[in-house]
C-alpha cells in the first residue's frame, strides 16, 4: 500500500527530530572498567583507609593509583561561568592524591610496628610499576564558590567513556555531561566524594562536562578521563 507522500513526509521529520533529541549514547553495555575507573576506585579507597585508619585498604588505594600514568589534555578546553570570589577562604590547594609521597608516609605511620606491613610499604616505595601501564589524562583546576566549569572535549563512537571528578574535600562538587545537543548524558549530585561517569557514545561527537561548586569554600579538583 502507497502512503500518501505528505503523511509520509511528516513521519520521516517526525522520525528525524526524535533521533537528533536522543542522547549521544550507544545501546552497547560499556566495556570493562579503565585507568579513569582505577584512579577513583583508588581515591574511594584512599578515603576509606584514612576514615577507618586501615593500613592494608590504604596499601591497595597507592598500588593502584600508581599503577595509573598521568598526562595533561590535549584538546579539553575549559570555560567558567561565575564571578572569581577574592574574599572566598583558600580550602586546601589540591586533592589528596593516593599516588603521592604524603600517602606513602602515611602508611609507614599506620604501619606502625607490624614488620610485614613495613615490608609492604618498603615495596611501594621501593619497586615502582614498570611495563606498559594504564594512562589517564588529569587536569587540575580549581573553582570559587557559586562558579561552575565547563569542559569541552570529542568523545569517540563505540568506545567506552569515563570521566571521574576527584574534589578536595572542602566542599561539594556537581558533575554533569551533555552531547553536543544539550541532551544529559551523566549526572552525579553534589558531593565531597569522587564521582564517576561511565557510557558508550553512539558515534564521534562533542560533550560538555559542568562541574559546579555549591558551596561556600574554594575547590581545588582534578577532572579525569580515559
Amino acid at each position: 500500500m502507497r502512503l500518501p507522500v505528505l503523511p509520509f513526509v511528516l513521519l520521516l521529520c517526525v522520525a528525524s527530530a526524535a533521533r537528533a533529541e536522543a542522547p549521544n549514547l550507544s545501546p552497547n553495555q560499556v566495556g570493562e572498567a579503565g585507568a579513569a575507573a582505577r584512579l577513583i576506585l583508588a581515591q574511594r579507597s584512599y578515603e576509606v583507609a584514612l576514615s577507618n585508619g586501615d593500613p592494608v585498604v590504604l596499601i591497595s588505594a597507592i598500588r593502584m593509583a600508581r599503577e595509573v600514568t598521568l598526562r595533561a589534555p590535549a584538546a579539553w578546553t575549559k570555560t567558567t561561568e561565575g564571578d572569581p570570589d577574592a574574599g572566598a577562604p583558600e580550602g586546601r590547594t589540591a586533592a589528596p592524591d593516593p599516588a603521592g609521597p604524603e600517602a606513602i608516609a602515611i602508611a609507614q605511620g599506620l604501619a606502625g610496628e607490624d614488620p610485614d606491613l613495613q615490608d609492604l610499604v618498603y615495596d611501594l616505595d621501593a619497586q615502582l610499576p614498570h611495563g606498559r601501564r594504564p594512562t589517564a589524562i588529569n587536569a587540575p583546576a580549581s573553582l570559587d564558590p557559586g562558579q561552575t566549569d565547563s569542559w569541552t572535549l570529542v568523545l569517540a563512537g563505540e568506545a567506552t567513556a569515563e570521566i571521574g571528578l576527584i574534589g578536595d574535600g572542602d566542599t561539594n562538587l556537581g558533575l554533569t555531561i551533555a552531547d553536543e545537543s544539550g541532551a544529559l548524558v551523566c549526572a552525579r549530585p553534589a558531593a565531597k566524594a569522587p564521582a564517576l561517569c561511565r557510557f558508550t557514545p553512539a558515534r564521534n561527537g562533542f560533550f560538555t562536562v559542568k562541574v559546579r561548586n555549591p558551596g561556600p569554600v574554594r575547590n581545588s579538583y582534578r577532572l579525569v578521563g580515559n
